[in-house]
């Protein structure tokens, strides 16, 4: 995974205001495709996969660690998107 500068400044900022230890990926439910992704501020769970990313702390939830490899974690229009992630519905 990968996040923009852009992503990077604005996580930057809600991290501090939210006293958050960094950002945290996971599966929020099934779709057509498989897991569809979140993106929040809470904790790491025991069992993520946490790595530095551009400086963030990111704690990967492991069903979706394999699906999250290639995104890029940019920030569009005041809004975060993951480019590259599979959208087949």
């Amino acid at each position: 995974m990968k996040i923009t500068e852009e992503a990077k400044q604005t996580l930057e900022k809600l991290i501090e205001e939210n006293g958050a230890e960094g950002l945290r990926i996971q599966s929020v439910s099934g779709g057509c495709c498989g897991p569809q992704i979140g993106l929040s501020l809470d904790a790491a769970k025991e069992s993520d996969y946490i790595q530095e990313i551009n400086d963030i702390r990111v704690a990967i939830d492991q069903q979706v660690k394999d699906l999250v490899d290639e995104i890029t974690l940019d920030k569009k229009d005041e809004q975060f998107v993951l480019v590259g992630l599979d959208n087949c519905c």
